[in-house]
């Protein structure tokens, strides 16, 4: 009898014990009041408890029925007075970090700095310079890249996940090789991955980077190097905010983790307190305060985080109430945000908007995804979106799609980029749109061509284009055609050399006839080359 019953203790307990740490293995709550995955964990392992000791006392014959009511043994009824306890405590820590009563808080998280576009970002000299691949391209071409791989390409996937870093300043896109399935890594776990894409968004190619370590953390292994359960091992009371894919200058794959803490009591205003560095090969891990993240790092701050942060700084800067009802200088971010390469540091940029989202920007903003140093540049124009939308309607009758803008800086003058694509998501043409006068639109087929329309339409409208960064010759005019096209004219100029040169119709030609000369100035030479003014 004592033997049963003493059976009948110990198994609740393991079995117990059993189940709870199963669920954290699997649910890798952190161990950190400040999150509510761990309240919920806490609550799972009261009612663990709970039950093995209701499985306890059913077996050792303690449980009473009075009137045909149970009654609870006392353990029950102490852990149901915590749960209690706690829910109440929740429920005021909630309100105690909530935006209504923290709103100083919460807008007070982040400074920004005024700055000057003209002065404070690189001129784009040559659209060749400028990354203009979206996400969805990336994948196609690294997918391509993948198949002519015939010894991995039915083993492994490229992760769909692509991030966006710089690597000694250029521009670059990577994403690892993912297991193809549970079997796959049951197969080749004990290899690992044995690389990643690496996708150049200026010249839209890829490459397969090679490893002579395999990666052997990833989100496609299991058990212990899963990657969750692995961050999660390193740092038990981390509250995870992104996880990226990031390599080194010298290729070396780790993955970047930041760690969030709040601001605004228990549970408000969270924000970037350190970064975790795992190495994706070995696993080992190191925790850096935010001043000390490697100055290759280039994500540690998401642009979900930034606009977000910028929108309470916007929003709750004037009082909770304020925001609510009068919202007196009330600003916050577009929809959408993307990414720009400045040196060996990458930004997020996204345009300012008044709360009533009248489809045009105050200005916008450039973060430092890494630092998260915010600076806004007061540019008053059109939003991202009417910018794509004035490139798509440029090109209606191709029903292209536009892809989402960069930001460069073209003679001073802030300018949306971007690609248009057909259905089939192939880039067909490029579009750039001047922010402060979003009718000053261009398309063309190629990347030099959208360039030197641009700068055209730039001088033709006033702004002067700066000459250094143009090429220049004298010519001696042949013939001179005026051809019209899409409702405009264009000239053409035969120099007697039998080079070909075109320009928007100016009155000025008509005073020059063959046998002149003509200092012509252009930014790249091409069979036909655009011209971005002319002088007699």
């Amino acid at each position: 009898m004592q033997n049963k019953r003493t059976l009948g203790t110990i198994v609740p307990i393991l079995l117990a014990v059993v189940v709870i740490g199963v669920g954290y293995y699997v649910t890798l709550p952190p161990l950190n009041p400040c999150s509510s995955q761990f309240w919920t964990f806490f609550f799972f392992t009261l009612a663990v408890i709970g039950g093995a000791g209701l499985l306890i006392s059913l077996a050792n014959r303690k449980i009473i029925i009075v009137d045909q009511h149970i009654k609870l043994p006392g353990f029950v009824k102490v852990l149901l007075g915590i749960a209690a306890v706690c829910l109440a405590l929740l429920l005021i820590f909630s309100i105690a970090s909530s935006q209504m009563l923290r709103a100083g808080t919460y807008s007070s998280l982040i400074t920004v700095e005024q700055g000057n576009f003209a002065e404070d970002v690189p001129e784009s000299e040559y659209v060749t310079d400028i990354a203009l691949m979206d996400s969805q391209s990336a994948r196609i071409i690294g997918a391509r890249t993948l198949g002519t791989l015939s010894d991995l390409v039915s083993q492994y996937n490229v992760s769909n996940t692509y991030t966006q870093i710089a690597m000694e300043g250029v521009p670059v896109k990577v994403s690892p090789l993912e297991h193809a399935s549970f079997f796959k890594w049951l197969q080749n776990g004990s290899k690992g991955i044995p690389g990643y894409v690496k996708v150049d968004p200026v010249a839209f190619e890829a490459e397969f980077i090679r490893l002579d370590e395999y990666i052997r953390i990833s989100p496609s292994c299991y058990l212990g190097t899963d990657l969750m359960r692995a961050l999660r091992f390193a740092a038990p009371t981390a509250i995870w905010g992104s996880v990226y894919f990031e390599v080194d200058d010298q290729g070396k794959p780790f993955w970047v983790a930041s760690v969030l803490a709040p601001n605004a009591g228990w549970f408000g205003a969270y924000d970037v307190k350190e970064v975790v560095v795992m190495d994706a090969c070995t696993g080992d891990a190191v925790t850096y305060a935010l001043g000390e993240v490697p100055a290759w790092v280039d994500i540690v701050f998401t642009g979900n985080l930034i606009c977000q942060k910028y929108d309470w700084y916007g929003m709750l800067g004037g009082g909770y109430f304020n925001s609510i009802l009068s919202q007196t200088g009330c600003v916050v971010t577009t929809d959408d945000f993307g990414y720009k390469i400045i040196e060996d540091d990458v930004y997020v940029f996204t345009g300012v908007t008044s709360v009533s989202n009248d489809e045009a920007n105050i200005g916008f903003i450039l973060v430092n995804s890494r630092t998260g140093e915010y600076t806004f540049y007061p540019v008053p124009g059109a939003e991202e979106y009417s910018a794509m939308a004035a490139a798509e309607g440029s090109v209606q009758q191709y029903r292209y799609d536009a892809s989402f803008p960069s930001l460069i800086n073209v003679d001073g003058e802030a300018t949306y980029i971007m690609v248009l694509k057909d259905a089939s998501g192939i880039v067909k043409m490029y579009s750039m749109v001047n922010v402060e006068n979003y009718n000053l639109v261009v398309t063309a087929e190629s990347q030099n061509e959208v360039f030197q329309k641009y700068k055209a339409r730039l001088s033709q409208n006033g702004v002067n284009v700066d000459s250094d960064s143009l090429e220049s010759r004298t010519i001696e005019v042949e013939e001179i055609l005026y051809i019209p096209m899409d409702g405009t004219t264009t000239a053409y100029i035969r120099s007697r050399d039998g080079k070909v040169y075109k320009i928007a119709f100016d009155e000025a030609l008509l005073l020059t006839g063959a046998g002149d000369t003509l200092t012509v100035y252009y930014a790249i030479e091409e069979p036909i080359t655009q011209l971005i003014r002319f002088e007699q």
